[in-house]
């Protein structure tokens, strides 16, 4: 019975309650009850699938799990471009065509069915492939079902905060970058990578520090006139310097060091251009300030740190996305966020429009921006169930009155979904 409850609470939770319990699934499958009923090593072990992704059936020899009514999640759904025409649309984050410096490869056909499946996780810090037996709403180090409500410990992440686009580095160099105001993307992934280095050792998102250069060079383009005011050395531009957490707001900001680190210098093997920010159009002419970071260039930012630079094997190293013209895209963000953040430990990152979040509502003048955040965490038995998100654009990039540096906010999970569907909403990818 509590294995038939937690498949109903993937398909009830949405409007508005959930029958989810916490305790173990207590039938099902025979390997359901085995992992249910056993946290023994070697009883995990030989229901953990450890043949490469590659060997999973196709789509089409793969039915729903037996016991579990587990409902895949629509990674298939293809992303349907549309013009947007809303007058307060402000373009601040990339087009919907990728830029040709920043090819994104296409995941396996298998591996997306795996992840669909909810049969990719995390064990131990390592990446596993469940059994096709296994319940993925079930945690397997544990036995217990995915909780009904949780939240990803979130006092360093919630200081995780962009630089501001003008001001002082950490060196005391006076700078003017209208750039890093459009770092939600490298903000969003930053947060990401944090539980990822906490879970795998890697990357280094706690301790990187450094000087960062606008990458227009690896862009291949001039730079722009009028362009940054940037601090030089010897003549030559030097950037400004970030690392691991500084004072320069006022307050202690963290990973200001990788968010620069994710904007300008990440550069999986498929692309020409550093940085998942978008520097340049496809002619050749530099963006002033740059237009932002796609969801598909965080996909795969974020794929290649968690990687661990491994050029041979990182395109599906765990995200994928799903796009808002998913018709069943209110369950299936539930369920994923259920299966990175409860199960597995990690967030979700989200391109949206943020006309729908709380953080930046000023009445009539709300804007229409595409923006990336984070989900760290869920209620779906709140009244009405919530996502808990970390928007790391802070104060001095968003002053409305309910935008403040260091919050976690909360949204109703129907409104999240309307700002994935909005205007410019773009979708996940978990």
């Amino acid at each position: 019975m509590a294995a038939a409850l937690v498949a109903a609470a993937v398909l009830v939770a949405v409007g508005g309650c959930s029958l989810m319990t916490g305790g173990a699934a207590s039938s099902g499958s025979a390997g359901e009850s085995a992992i249910a009923t056993s946290t023994d090593p070697a009883a995990l072990a030989s229901l953990i699938a450890t043949s490469s992704p590659t060997a999973t059936p196709p789509a089409t020899a793969m039915p729903t799990q037996a016991g579990s009514g587990f409902q895949p999640i629509d990674m298939f759904a293809v992303a349907v471009p549309g013009s947007v025409t809303h007058p307060d649309f402000h373009a601040t984050e990339a087009p919907f065509h990728p830029s040709d410096a920043r090819p994104i490869p296409s995941q396996p056909n298998d591996w997306l069915m795996t992840k669909a499946y909810g049969r990719v996780a995390l064990i131990g810090g390592q990446i596993v492939y469940l059994a096709a037996t296994m319940n993925p709403l079930v945690i397997p180090a544990t036995g217990k079902a995915v909780p009904a409500a949780t939240t990803l410990d979130v006092s360093w992440t919630r200081w995780i905060v962009e630089p501001p686009g003008r001001g002082s580095d950490e060196k005391g160099h006076v700078y003017t970058d209208k750039s890093f105001w459009n770092f939600c993307g490298p903000g969003s992934a930053t947060v990401t990578l944090y539980y990822w280095q906490r879970l795998t050792g890697h990357p280094n998102v706690t301790g990187t520090a450094g000087y960062f250069l606008d990458p227009y060079a690896a862009e291949g383009v001039a730079w722009p006139s009028p362009g940054p005011s940037l601090p030089t050395s010897g003549g030559k531009l030097l950037g400004t310097y970030w690392s691991g957490s500084d004072t320069v707001s006022g307050f202690t900001a963290h990973a200001r060091g990788f968010v620069m680190y994710m904007a300008t210098k990440s550069q999986p093997p498929t692309w020409t251009a550093t940085g998942i920010s978008v520097w340049a159009d496809d002619t050749g002419q530099a963006y002033y300030p740059t237009r932002g970071a796609s969801l598909d260039d965080i996909q795969a930012g974020l794929n290649w740190e968690i990687s661990g630079h491994d050029a041979s094997d990182w395109i599906d190293s765990w995200y994928g996305t799903v796009n808002n013209s998913d018709p069943d895209l209110a369950r299936d963000l539930q369920t994923a966020v259920m299966l990175d953040v409860g199960r597995d430990g990690v967030p979700v990152a989200a391109a949206v429009d943020t006309f729908d979040l709380p953080n930046w509502q000023k009445g009539s003048a709300t804007p229409h921006t595409r923006h990336a955040i984070t989900i760290v965490g869920y209620d779906n038995v709140a009244n009405p169930p919530t996502y808990s998100y970390i928007d790391t654009c802070g104060h001095s990039c968003n002053p409305r009155g309910g935008n403040t540096n260091g919050q976690v906010h909360v949204i109703a999970q129907a409104k999240m979904v309307a700002a994935m569907t909005d205007d410019v909403g773009i979708g996940f990818s978990w």
